[in-house]
């Protein structure tokens, strides 16, 4: 597995498998714990919007333990230890089939706790591996064609998760209780298997033999901090993530409860999602490598103001909901990946330097974590406090959904706010 001194000629060539990989990958993802699948798979459990918000918090607040244990994964082997971590997160996934043996025997409280610690295994797996991630896409990417690796990458999880959102909802509408939610597990784990087998021929991620303690480096992940310019990236960051949690968390309930949708139609709104992105995603990174991720960036930071003001302007209970509905989620596809795309770029080439990547990814990481669990307990207790006061949701009027999505915009706009004064400290590479 030791692989090193690789052309950009001969990464080039491997890259196709990182593909592979990101399209079953994004199969296994809509199937299962991300998307709106996940969401409704909850709520026909009975979980309230506190209790969803908790679940989804477990994912990113994972992330706390990068600054930890990034030393052994490095001395390890950042591919040894994501292709490993990767694959045992899709058996813990699989252990969601054993949910309805579990709610027929334990009820709803031994259902929750079940489900949690599922989730939990799964977050840890997750985090661990991402934190090798990280560091070994640096490496086998080149970067005259970074930003179009990550509209590829964007591209193909669109269309995939497009894909596996179709075969969902065909599922969800043709089955009653948690048999329809089963299936699609049971599905996307064999994709996500795939997935693991596809990225063990993608080549990096050797062993560091030069870390010389497996000891958590916290010293070095603090010294981070001491970078202005990284810190204000780490900041407005942060503020563009608790933006985005809830458009993209409780997205799904939003159509089902303020809109009026079926289940069936929420699913399907995630395929209007994912064709936005599909058809912008490589245009976008096209212009993040000549233009610089900066722009892009901030491009997404604006959609991030205009979204949530766009979904609450839709109109709900009538003839014209769901095809308006699907125009927006068009828009909100193809807006969003903007975000994704700039700022990774950016990232990458203009505020980790060169010699500092698992120190300063770290770092990242561990933030994401904080600032996306923190995101979605916000989101979902503030959601539950405030119908609880102002009942269900309105039509069109002052409701929860109303005041959550007016303080994303506010936070998104604040995110931009700071995102304009990082400096980008190198030019875009052509190519």
């Amino acid at each position: 597995m030791v692989e090193s001194g690789l052309t950009d000629a001969e990464k080039l060539r491997r890259l196709p498998w990182a593909f592979a990989h990101v399209a079953t990958n994004a199969i296994f993802c809509q199937l299962t714990v991300f998307g709106p699948v996940f969401i409704l798979f909850l709520t026909e459990l009975g979980l309230d919007k506190a209790q969803i918000g908790l679940l989804l918090a477990l994912f990113p607040l994972a992330g706390v333990i990068a600054p930890l244990v990034a030393p052994l994964v490095a001395r390890i082997g950042y591919k040894r230890v994501f292709v490993v971590l990767w694959g045992l997160r899709k058996i813990v996934v699989a252990g969601l089939l054993l949910t309805p043996f579990i709610a027929a025997r334990y009820g709803p409280a031994g259902t929750l706790r079940f489900v949690a610690a599922d989730m939990a295994a799964f977050a840890l797996c997750r985090a661990i591996a991402e934190t090798g991630m990280y560091p070994w896409m640096r490496e086998f990417i080149p970067d005259r064609v970074r930003g179009r690796f990550a509209a590829m990458d964007v591209l193909l999880a669109t269309l995939f998760g497009f894909l596996g959102v179709s075969f969902a909802g065909y599922v969800i509408g043709q089955s009653a209780g948690l048999s329809g939610y089963m299936t699609l597990i049971a599905v996307g784990v064999f994709f996500g298997l795939i997935a693991v087998a596809a990225i063990v021929f993608v080549p990096g991620g050797a062993p560091q033999r030069e870390v010389g303690s497996i000891r958590p480096d916290l010293a070095a992940t603090r010294a981070t901090l001491r970078d202005a310019q990284f810190v204000r990236f780490l900041a407005g960051l942060g503020l563009m993530t608790l933006a985005f949690v809830p458009l993209n968390s409780f997205l799904a309930l939003f159509a089902r409860e303020r809109l009026g949708l079926t289940q069936a139609n929420v699913i399907f709104l995630q395929g209007a999602l994912l064709v936005g992105g599909l058809l912008s995603s490589y245009g976008w990174g096209w212009v993040a490598d000549r233009s610089g991720g900066k722009r892009v960036m901030l491009a997404g930071a604006v959609a991030g103001v205009a979204l949530p003001l766009l979904w609450l302007a839709t109109p709900n209970g009538g003839t014209w909901t769901f095809p308006v509905a699907l125009g927006v989620a068009f828009i909100t596809g193809a807006s969003q990946p903007a975000w994704g795309i700039g700022y990774s770029r950016f990232l990458f080439m203009d505020v980790v330097p060169a010699g500092g990547t698992a120190q300063y990814m770290a770092a990242f990481y561990a933030w994401v974590g904080i600032t996306g669990a923190a995101g979605a307990m916000l989101a979902g207790c503030t959601l539950q406090s405030l119908q609880a006061v102002l009942g269900p949701a309105a039509a069109g009027g002052l409701d929860a959904y109303a005041i959550v999505f007016v303080a994303s915009a506010v936070m998104a706009l604040g995110g931009l706010a700071v995102l304009r004064q990082v400096r980008s400290q190198q030019p875009a590479v052509g190519g």
